[in-house]
């Protein structure tokens, strides 16, 4: 992982970042969030791969359940979660505390369509013991910081 917090920071990108005990559940993260009163939608990211060994992330809200069929679709391949072994073993993040940017190497982003109507997002930067909250408005500079691949998963309707 890169590190996030600098790479935002050198790119004059508002965030916040928050320094806690170790979140693994929704409901660790709700009674965390409280404690510290940072405000924002709670976000969760998804390690997925394809048939290629291709990785994708997918962020989405904690309560949603993923609809793989419309994410292999988006992405014109068949998408499956990565186990939790895997993806230890491959960006050194624990389940729960997946981020959904700063990695060494290419990892496009899916994101919910959904989350672009609210003002702040709040995720894990890769570490359960951390909480950064970043405005919906500077995810485009955010993902051309990063020169992300971006795909964007249309609301249902």
């Amino acid at each position: 992982m890169i590190n996030l917090e600098e790479t935002l920071k050198h790119a004059n990108i508002d965030f916040e970042l928050y320094h806690h005990r170790a979140i693994y559940t929704n409901e660790d993260a709700l009674v965390v969030k409280a404690e510290h009163g940072f405000k924002g939608t709670e976000t969760k990211s998804l390690y997925l791969k394809d048939k290629q060994g291709n990785h994708y992330i997918f962020l989405t809200f904690t309560t949603k359940r993923s609809d793989f069929k419309k994410l292999s679709k988006l992405v014109g391949k068949r998408l499956s979660v990565v186990t939790a072994e895997i993806m230890e073993e491959t960006t050194g993040q624990k389940p729960g505390a997946v981020s959904p940017f700063g990695y060494e190497t290419q990892v496009p982003v899916i994101i919910d369509e959904e989350l672009l109507s609210h003002e702040k997002l709040v995720f894990a930067p890769g570490r359960p013991d951390q909480t950064m909250v970043v405005k919906v408005a500077d995810l485009d500079k955010i993902i051309k910081e990063l020169n992300l691949e971006t795909y964007f998963l249309p609301i249902e309707g």
